[in-house]
């Protein structure tokens, strides 16, 4: 790698020294360890256990401003750098911890780095074995590991702080986005529970069989000779319950044109997970908005096509996010190690609603929050790519931090 004039390729054993502070466990105190969660996602403080309980595990002082990780699960780039947070706190064995020798290197300029696909690669390097808890972290070799830094100290921290301003930026967004979910989905409860009050009087209970078919689907991830290429979508979005649109990443299949007549989506129709390895994700909906061509519903779904003289899609999307409901199909999912969905529980399935144009008022007002969402959605995701420039350029030297001028001394 051509590097600028002022870096070099630093090996970490020649920047970084271990902390090993042992902790002597007394019985009748209690400690708190603490975690790393994978990809780089940071430190998670565990529930607080007396001295008896950890017994005669090897357990240290965690020392803050130290770059640590978790051995067993390093090439999932489990790293991090501890903080204040985590004075008085314990880690196992498997966390070492390391300080930067002699102000050599910035840890958090480390901890972005290893947040890089070539950071990973390394990490996986380091970690010989097979899959899973047998690749553990070698120690030597992750001081063998050679990265390309700044000489400077100051650059060094500058680009970290740089780097650390977007992940700022992300996480706002990111927490905006959750309470805008939460503000959506008490409006939907509100709006859509038809809860018994004199405003909703006029509303009636019926069942989703008299007011949408219900298409079970059979297609799945084939590839056979002489079937046509479609675009399956196989799953709904498990968390969010948004809407799926052109954007949306889906999976090449084939399907034959009997298939393809019988399962492609439209315009206005509802999926809904028919199976699960859970109960609690059993019937999660997604409302298709675009009008998408050659996709084909794939056989972990099902196509709720509302009758439109009956019921507003939108609103029927919106019944499916309900928490009565999803407690409903919970109820009525089967399995073992993994549930599936009746398709009788899907017809029969009760649903309260007014009549169609009220429908249609609650639905305008669910999609125009529906839209909030996904700009929030979107300028996440353009701040997660603008800053995985920034890592690509930041960390190579092809683009440096600029560097405060020298305070010049006055003459005395």
């Amino acid at each position: 790698m051509l590097l600028p004039n002022g870096w070099s390729m630093t090996r970490l054993g020649d920047v970084l020294r271990r902390e090993v502070h042992p902790v002597k466990v007394d019985a009748t105190t209690t400690y708190q360890e603490i975690g790393i969660r994978s990809h780089c996602k940071g430190i998670f403080h565990k529930p607080e256990v007396s001295g008896r309980v950890i017994g005669e595990k090897r357990v240290f002082k965690v020392i803050p401003d130290a770059l640590v990780l978790n051995i067993v699960f390093a090439w999932e780039q489990a790293i991090a750098v501890t903080n204040s947070d985590q004075i008085g706190m314990i880690a196992s064995h498997r966390f070492p911890m390391y300080r930067p020798l002699l102000d050599r290197c910035d840890v958090n300029y480390l901890r972005h780095y290893f947040s890089t696909f070539r950071g990973k690669e390394l990490l996986e390097l380091a970690s010989p074995g097979g899959a899973g808890r047998n690749k553990t972290l070698g120690q030597k070799n992750f001081e063998e590991i050679r990265v390309p830094m700044p000489i400077s100290g100051h650059e060094q921290k500058r680009i970290a702080a740089t780097l650390s301003a977007w992940d700022d930026a992300i996480a706002t967004g990111v927490r905006l986005l959750a309470n805008k979910r939460k503000q959506k989905q008490a409006l939907i409860e509100s709006l859509v529970g038809g809860k018994e009050n004199d405003a909703c009087a006029n509303w009636h209970t019926t069942s989703i069989m008299k007011l949408a078919s219900v298409t079970v689907s059979s297609v799945n991830k084939k590839h056979q000779e002489g079937e046509l290429s479609v675009q399956l979508c196989n799953y709904t979005d498990v968390y969010h319950n948004e809407r799926i649109t052109s954007d949306l990443a889906l999976m090449a299949a084939t399907a034959s044109k009997g298939e393809i007549a019988k399962f492609s989506v439209r315009l206005g129709d509802v999926l809904i997970t028919k199976d699960s390895e859970t109960p609690s994700d059993i019937a999660v909906s997604s409302y298709v908005a675009e009008d998408i061509r050659n996709l084909v519903c794939g056989y972990h779904l099902a196509i709720i096509r509302a009758d439109t003289t009956k019921v507003e899609p939108e609103f029927l999307h919106s019944y499916f996010a309900l928490r009565l409901t999803r407690s409903y199909f919970a109820s009525q999912a089967n399995g073992a190690t993994r549930f599936g969905l009746p398709i009788g529980a899907i017809y029969n399935a009760p649903i309260r609603l007014p009549d169609i144009q009220e429908q249609r008022r609650i639905a305008q007002v669910i999609t125009a929050m529906t839209r909030e969402i996904a700009c929030q959605v979107g300028d996440i995701h353009a701040l997660k790519m603008e800053k995985r420039a920034l890592l690509q350029q930041l960390l190579t030297g092809k683009r440096r931090v600029r560097l405060p001028e020298p305070a010049e001394v006055e003459p005395v």
